[in-house]
């Protein structure tokens, strides 16, 4: 072990630094928890997408791969006030593993420089918040033994830590309905909301490797957010023609959309209970994607220069 001292230090974690996030939140650093999405992966011929976003100019070699964002609001039933919307929309891209831990399986989405792979691919998520997240003491040592005090939190707070149980929770479930082989449990549009188990790939082949089970992912998220999702995708298919194709396929699931957590700061940017730590970026639970994080680390950046500046 080798200790480095210093009156600064500036932490950018990702997002699921896991083992981080509770080793500060052992040593008794502020955080909180905080909202985030989950969902799954939509992936559909990228013609399809050209189609519908370029008209007759589609193919066109000056337009390149369409892109496309879309949100609905959910009115009805048991995901009723919630909102669904596309996530990293990855034109002519693929749906990437993004597991971190054994038994768990987490998909992603990525495109090359090219965008020239046959399918365009977005998680399609549902936004919760901690009031949705395990507040149990089984659950807290299911995903973390007795590392973790499921009762300790601040007081009338959400524990800090419920985000990572609940993603966990649904991470370990991904594996199983895959088959636990590390395979993606998925389902043709059509067949999901029909609520009925898919069985037979369509036109539309998944991306994802080392592959998808099919089955039905009924199960695979809370009854609220696949109610959302159910209610939605109709809309979106309303909004681009052919979203809704009984062939495109769902791939599950994604979690990690964004930090469960934040490592909460005050206006100087430090962490409000440890002088000199400067949490920055995703894992900080200030930013969300690559572009807000390297912002951020701007602004942190700024923060730090003008303390050491000052002597403080």
């Amino acid at each position: 072990t080798h200790e480095l001292r210093t009156d600064h230090a500036v932490m950018a974690l990702g997002h699921s630094s896991r083992d981080t996030f509770a080793m500060l939140y052992r040593r008794g650093v502020f955080v909180e928890a905080k909202p985030f999405s989950i969902g799954f992966r939509i992936e559909h011929p990228q013609g399809l997408i050209d189609r519908a976003r370029w008209g007759r100019h589609a193919g066109h070699p000056l337009l390149g791969a369409a892109e496309y964002k879309l949100v609905h609001h959910v009115t009805q039933g048991e995901g009723q006030g919630r909102s669904v919307y596309s996530f990293c929309m990855c034109p002519g891209g693929t749906v990437v593993a993004a597991t971190s831990e054994p038994g768990r399986v987490v998909t992603n989405g990525m495109s090359q420089y090219s965008r020239n792979e046959r399918n365009a691919n977005a998680g399609i998520v549902v936004g919760i918040d901690p009031r949705d997240f395990p507040a149990d003491a089984a659950s807290f040592n299911a995903a973390f033994g007795d590392s973790v005090d499921a009762e300790r939190r601040p007081a009338d707070a959400f524990h800090p830590l419920a985000g990572i149980v609940l993603q966990r929770q649904l991470e370990a479930s991904a594996y199983t309905l895959g088959g636990s082989t590390y395979e993606a449990p998925g389902q043709l549009v059509g067949d999901f909301l029909a609520d009925k188990a898919s069985t037979a790939l369509g036109d539309v082949l998944p991306s994802y490797r080392p592959g998808v089970k099919l089955g039905s992912l009924a199960t695979a998220l809370p009854s609220y957010a696949i109610a959302a999702i159910r209610e939605a995708l109709p809309v979106f298919g309303k909004k681009i023609k052919g979203f809704d194709r009984p062939d495109a396929v769902l791939t599950g699931v994604e979690t990690r959309t964004s930090a469960p957590l934040r490592i909460t700061r005050g206006d100087d940017f430090q962490s409000l209970n440890v002088a000199g730590l400067y949490p920055a970026g995703e894992g900080a639970g200030y930013a969300g994607g690559i572009l807000s994080a390297g912002v951020d680390g701007i602004r942190v950046a700024e923060a730090l220069a003008a303390s050491i500046a000052s002597g403080r």
